[in-house]
């Protein structure tokens, strides 16, 4: 008998961390109606604003969120440029209440402006939401998201880190992972089915 390849078993995991979303040590969780808690540490987004991850960007959202490095040599650019075509895709059937969020798994190196540079280059609008933090602060909350490649090696290489989409609606409760690396049309359908549809 084969078994299936590390993919599989990387999309369960993560599929099994969203249904769970359980938390973070004291004082710094966040919960909504639902019974899933999320970490709610100060972040700052590439304008310099510091604000609470859950309070503040995700609270009573459908968000679409992207870890990802702003010096990649791997799959960034790529997810990233498939997550831009799928906004572009989305705002023209009716998600423009959609919230897009990319978060630094660099933070201890991106600054502000960093991000900035990023969103510019890559083609980002002004809606965008990109955000810095605390180095550990940043892991837990990718860790409640269920953002992570189950291989610590893999996870910890600019390369080969994952480039999973987290999905959420907040105030539905309705939480998803697709791969950054679909093309933008699939990405923005999977959006549209998976956030609006309710």
């Amino acid at each position: 008998m084969s078994l299936p390849n590390k993919n599989v078993f990387f999309y369960l995991a993560a599929t099994l961390s969203l249904l769970a979303l359980n938390g973070c040590n004291g004082g710094h969780l966040a919960t909504g109606k639902n019974l899933r808690s999320l970490p709610n540490y100060v972040v700052t987004d590439q304008h310099g604003n510091k604000l609470r991850f859950y309070d503040d960007v995700i609270a009573g959202h459908a968000v679409v969120l992207q870890f990802m490095y702003t010096r990649c040599d791997g799959i960034c650019p790529a997810a990233t440029g498939n997550l831009v075509s799928a906004r572009r895709i989305c705002l023209g059937q009716g998600g423009s209440d959609l919230r897009f969020i990319s978060i630094s798994l660099d933070p201890a190196r991106d600054t502000p402006e960093d991000l900035t540079d990023y969103s510019r280059i890559s083609g980002m609008d002004n809606e965008w939401i990109l955000l810095t933090g605390k180095p550990a602060e940043i892991e837990e909350i990718r860790k409640a998201l269920g953002a992570k490649d189950p291989d610590p090696v893999l996870d910890s290489q600019r390369s080969s880190h994952s480039a999973g989409i987290v999905l959420g609606n907040d105030k539905y409760d309705r939480w998803a992972m697709i791969s950054g690396l679909s093309p933008g049309s699939a990405i923005a359908r999977s959006i549209l089915r998976i956030l609006t549809a309710i």
